[in-house]
């Protein structure tokens, strides 16, 4: 039997499409077969496809009328042959080793899905990895796992992340959890999925290493206006209420699948559903609060995040807007704000730099090279800006859960 069966949907992929192949093509775990399934696609898509086909007998081509992601999933797992099941986006792409690494984790420890973390690739990058401590969860443990899935409330983080793009699954199990999957549910598909197979499988390994490139391009979905948002949620709302019925579905999985459509709200609120003012419950203010009065700020982080901080400055009034830095100034020229090498901090003056990174880990690592250059370490601040929901979810007492430790 085929070791791994690597499912790319793909549609309208043309610019990327081949640095993704061909991370598949030279994988060093050579027994797998890759299935893309050209999901109508009316670029050059389909030519690069047939033509990586014709190259090597491992990769197949269905080519078929546009039905969306989950029926594409769909169709290739009913042609996967293999042991086990992957999945890859088509604008994304995996270092060389990472089949051959899940696929020896799965067998050495017979788990039905092995998950890792990834790395997302926009204006910087990031590692993001499962906030589950390390490990195999069975037996008992798959309870405590099933409770920590859709978050770890205790840390306002995701659980297990949601992308199936970074796992590997037992494909027997697969198979049948994809079908459950409705053809309509077009945002947080994976998620769903992913739900459904923890609630259905017996045992999970949670492995903190990062294989799986998620590319983050200004073309994609993300970045489209979508006025059909609200129903699109109501679609995975109505999923959820059935899952709800499942014998392994617990309270405190409710909970957190409530608090988990509230997130999908706010993301539309702020981001998809094309509102005029953008992100308008992105950023909380009060940060403001916790600078002296006149304070002279300059920015780090020339992005759409920047862009909020420096407008709540000059709408309060009370501090000045000196400038904007980041060390990779030269990818904004033609944002709203100006943004300059980091240089330009020998030229002004300044009291404090605000890293206007929600990331905690990158916004540490901008401090380090900033104090490297230079700048003072008290005058560097950075400001924790989790969603707007977990503050009413604390005061509400919803966090309360039970915490898994190191497997």
């Amino acid at each position: 039997m085929i070791k791994a069966s690597v499912i790319v949907p793909v549609y309208n992929a043309g610019p990327y499409l081949m640095q993704c192949l061909d991370s598949l093509k030279g994988q060093t775990l050579q027994d797998i077969e890759i299935i893309c399934i050209d999901d109508g696609s009316t670029d050059d898509s389909p030519r690069i496809l047939d033509e990586y086909a014709a190259e090597d007998k491992r990769i197949r081509v269905v080519h078929k009328e546009n039905e969306g992601l989950v029926a594409a999933r769909k169709d290739g797992v009913r042609l996967a042959a293999g042991a086990y099941i992957g999945y890859v986006d088509s604008d994304d792409w995996v270092e060389g080793e990472m089949y051959e690494r899940l696929y020896e984790k799965a067998e050495e420890t017979q788990a039905d899905l092995v998950t890792s973390g990834y790395l997302l690739e926009g204006n910087y990058t990031t590692i993001h990895y499962d906030t589950i401590p390390e490990g195999m969860y069975n037996e008992k443990k798959i309870k405590l796992l099933r409770d920590n899935t859709i978050y770890r409330l205790e840390a306002k983080e995701t659980g297990l992340r949601g992308t199936l793009c970074s796992k590997l699954f037992r494909a027997d199990m697969m198979k049948k959890v994809q079908r459950q999957i409705p053809d309509v549910i077009s945002i947080a598909e994976d998620k769903m999925c992913l739900l459904t197979y923890v609630l259905e499988c017996t045992s999970v390994y949670v492995l903190k290493k990062a294989y799986y490139h998620y590319c983050i391009h200004s073309t994609s979905m993300a970045h489209s206006p979508d006025t059909e948002y609200l129903s699109h949620i109501q679609e995975v709302y109505s999923f959820l209420c059935r899952l709800y019925r499942h014998p392994n579905f617990t309270e405190t999985m409710r909970t957190q699948a409530e608090l988990y459509i509230t997130e999908l709200l706010v993301i539309g609120l702020n981001q998809r559903m094309g509102f005029k003012n953008r992100n308008l419950l992105w950023v909380d203010p009060y940060w403001l609060d916790k600078i002296p009065k006149n304070a002279r700020i300059v920015l780090y982080g020339g992005g759409e995040l920047g862009g909020k901080y420096k407008r709540q400055i000059e709408v309060r009034g009370e501090a000045s807007y000196i400038g904007c830095i980041d060390y990779g100034y030269g990818r904004y020229t033609d944002g709203e704000l100006q943004v300059e090498n980091p240089a330009f901090l020998k030229e002004v003056n300044y009291d404090f730099i605000v890293i206007t990174i929600k990331n905690q880990r990158k916004a540490e690592e901008i401090k380090e090279q900033l104090i490297k250059d230079g700048a003072l370490e008290n005058q560097i601040l950075w400001f924790e800006q989790r969603e707007i929901f977990w503050k009413f979810a604390e005061a509400e007492g919803l966090l309360e859960t039970e915490e898994p430790n190191e497997a």
